[in-house]
């Protein structure tokens, strides 16, 4: 069943204009967040490795806002209907999450969408399918994670059927609200259940790391001793 649209004001903007997510918060990295996951017992919360930054942007950590696609060869006589509806109902600091339903030879995600996203103050979009218009994205500078480019319209190819529901992305089941952190590294999902438990781990593991890099710089340790102090790698 469909998200309701007639819930959500979508004609206020949710943020400001030409806002920007920040870098993950110190101390946090895409790598540091799965080494968590992992010792929590959440070992597929990676998505697969052709998920990729396609613009050059900051990196990004958001609660979901989930958007499902499929394939649809059928011209509509009024197209995009529920991506309108979708756009226009994302929450301020979300990271757009949309799957394209297996369809990656049509642009389901561009410069217009990310503007509009960008003005209701998401702080990036991560999508399972292709994108386009990466130069108009780029000087959003509104941090884009896709594992596809394709120029063609999305119109007659895909059309988005839900939002604000569980769908699966890059691999991983993702459900609204749950935690998206991205950087060049790639793109992690984190379950709302255990995102506070998983931020401060992941903040710890950094700190020892740090501590284990002084010493193999600075004090000339060996990788064996470092690992042996510090239990990180």
């Amino acid at each position: 069943m469909a998200h309701d649209p007639t819930s959500v004001d979508s004609t206020a903007d949710a943020g400001p204009s030409g806002s920007t997510g920040d870098a993950l918060p110190t101390p946090h990295t895409v790598a540091a967040i799965a080494d968590a996951l992992d010792r929590l017992g959440h070992r597929e919360q990676v998505m697969h490795s052709g998920m990729r930054p396609v613009v050059a942007g900051r990196s990004i950590l958001g609660p979901a806002f989930t958007i499902q696609a499929v394939a649809q060869p059928r011209e509509a006589e009024q197209p995009y209907q529920r991506e309108l509806m979708a756009v226009d109902a994302i929450p301020s600091q979300a990271v757009v999450v949309l799957s394209a339903g297996g369809v990656s030879e049509a642009g389901i995600w561009g410069e217009l969408l990310s503007t509009r996203a960008l003005a209701r103050g998401a702080v990036g979009a991560v999508i399972d399918g292709a994108v386009r218009d990466l130069v108009g994205i780029g000087r959003l500078g509104f941090p884009v994670f896709a594992t596809a480019v394709h120029a063609a319209d999305s119109y007659g190819r895909a059309e988005v059927i839900s939002f604000g529901e569980p769908i699966s992305c890059g691999g991983v089941p993702v459900s609204p609200g749950d935690l998206i952190a991205a950087d060049p590294d790639g793109v992690v999902a984190i379950p709302a259940d255990v995102a506070d438990r998983c931020l401060s781990d992941a903040a710890a593991k950094l700190s020892k790391e740090q501590q284990a890099r002084q010493m193999l710089s600075g004090d000339g340790a060996s990788v064996r001793e470092a690992y042996a102090r510090y239990g990180v790698l």
